[in-house]
């Protein structure tokens, strides 16, 4: 196969070793008028590009992480940066919201070096691959699905030639013809993925509070089926549910511990989806001595008394629970075989089991949700004993049962919307108006920061707690750092 036929100029040598350098990037999301770089966090990393990085450094190539997410580099900073590493190979790994800055870098750096493979993933290069490849010439590949062992075997070409059909999950231009290879099969053993060196592939220091942080995940998939969400889509896995061993597990958790980290949250899609392993998982955690402190996210119909008192007892101190809706009505819709009941238990029973922070997770915005029942569910989050509370808007995600009833009733144009952060009030027509919501959502929200009994309960709360203080403090350090130009 001669590269030229796939628009491409790259410098290969076939047949023989050539190890690659790889620059890697999370990029930010901006501000879709001036193309600005919208910093949203400083703690969690890329876990997705590291677990493809690790891959690839064991392998003997050259990679580096940039995580312009944290960062908050310009895409000029970023070319710089690009230019430094002088990669031969450029991944992005795009989300809708960040898929401006993200062109805008692969535009850049194609210009800056015409030779430069640029290959997209992530779960807008798994579903709107034709559209990449078709409107932007400087993305040469889209590789979709999960990649933690097509990416090597993608570099692999790049080394030494081959056919490109032999690459699951590879989409690319032939002859003005775009292609894709059927997609991979979800990874069975993710026990086999490595765990990744963070410091060696990421130059910045993740931090949670006062605490040296990261997150990991040890299963991937969700046996549930929430219309709104679009978590199966890379994995190519909906209601599949895949968990590494305890003692995989177990050796990341010494790994990290070894390495300084002081705080981690477990991503998982959902990880308290199998009781008896989340208790056995935390009873070793505590028997093992693994002293970190630890978050995760949880449905509220699986928070029994022995499963929180065990994770509370491994140092579990936040818990973020889904609670979407106080409406049963809504909850239906959603298919989250959950009650508002069940809500109320929950909250009852973390905090009977110590755990210290609870975060409730609400969803308003449905595409026949009444404004009284969106009151009434603000209405329910300010009534919870909670420590935080996340009002969101409905967002259409594309892959998810919403999108699909969007499109099937003419409310999203899939060749037109592939690239647009959708919200469901702005395309509902019999949804409450988005600006009526977000009036609502912004008095909640001050209202349930300002109740005297709130105040007073987590104050009282806050002295007791080492925690909160240690994070207090961190706070007004970094307010002072920033006042003095540090």
């Amino acid at each position: 196969m001669k590269i030229k036929s796939l628009s491409l100029l790259v410098r290969i040598n076939f047949g023989r070793v050539h190890l690659v350098r790889l620059a890697l990037i999370n990029p930010a999301p901006v501000i879709e008028e001036d193309l600005d770089i919208a910093t949203r966090q400083k703690s969690w990393p890329p876990l997705g590009l590291l677990y493809n990085g690790e891959i690839l450094r064991r392998e003997g190539h050259e990679v580096k992480i940039l995580d312009q997410d944290v960062l908050g580099y310009s895409t000029d900073k970023t070319l710089k940066w690009i230019k430094r590493r002088d990669p031969e190979i450029l991944g992005l790994s795009p989300l809708t919201i960040s898929l401006p800055s993200a062109l805008e870098i692969a535009k850049l750096a194609k210009n800056w070096n015409e030779y430069l493979v640029i290959v997209f993933g992530n779960v807008i290069a798994t579903l709107s691959y034709e559209h990449l490849l078709k409107n932007y010439e400087y993305i040469d590949f889209c590789l979709r699905g999960e990649t933690e062992f097509t990416f090597p075997k993608f570099i692999k070409f790049i080394e030494k030639g081959g056919d490109l059909k032999d690459i699951p999950g590879l989409s690319y231009r032939k002859d003005g013809i775009i292609h894709a290879n059927p997609l991979p099969s979800p990874i069975k053993n993710l026990d086999a993925i490595p765990f990744p060196n963070r410091e060696e592939l990421i130059d910045f220091n993740y931090r949670m509070g006062s605490h040296k942080f990261t997150i990991l995940a040890t299963s991937r998939g969700c046996p549930f089926r929430c219309k709104f969400c679009a978590v199966h889509v890379v994995s190519n896995s909906r209601g599949i549910w895949r968990a590494r061993s305890i003692e995989n597990v177990l050796s990341e958790l010494h790994y990290l511990q070894s390495k300084g980290y002081e705080e981690f949250s477990f991503v998982d899609d959902c990880f308290i989806v199998n009781p008896k392993r989340t208790v056995k998982l935390c009873q070793r955690m505590k028997k093992e001595k693994i002293d970190m402190i630890w978050s995760c996210e949880g449905r509220v119909d699986q928070g029994s008394k022995e499963i929180l008192k065990t994770m509370q007892y491994a140092n579990c101190y936040n818990l973020l629970l889904g609670i979407e809706s106080a409406n049963q009505r809504i909850l239906d819709y959603y298919d989250k075989q959950i009650t508002p009941e069940m809500t109320k238990k929950v909250i009852k029973n973390v905090k009977k089991a110590g755990i210290e922070n609870i975060a409730g997770l609400f969803v308003v915005g449905g595409p026949d949700e009444t404004i009284q029942e969106i009151i009434h569910t603000l209405r329910f989050g300010l009534e919870l004993d909670l420590t935080f509370v996340q009002f969101q808007l409905l967002y259409v995600l594309q892959g998810s049962e919403i999108w699909a009833d969007a499109v099937q009733k003419g409310l999203i144009n899939e060749e037109k919307d592939w690239n647009k952060y959708i919200i469901a009030a702005d395309i509902y027509p019999t949804a409450v108006k988005r600006k009526i919501i977000e009036k609502l959502i912004d008095k909640a929200f001050i209202e349930f920061f300002s109740r005297p009994k709130f105040l007073l309960r987590e104050l009282f709360r806050t002295v007791k707690s080492p925690y909160r203080l240690q994070n207090i403090l961190s706070m007004l350090g970094s307010i002072s750092k920033q006042k003095n130009g540090a």
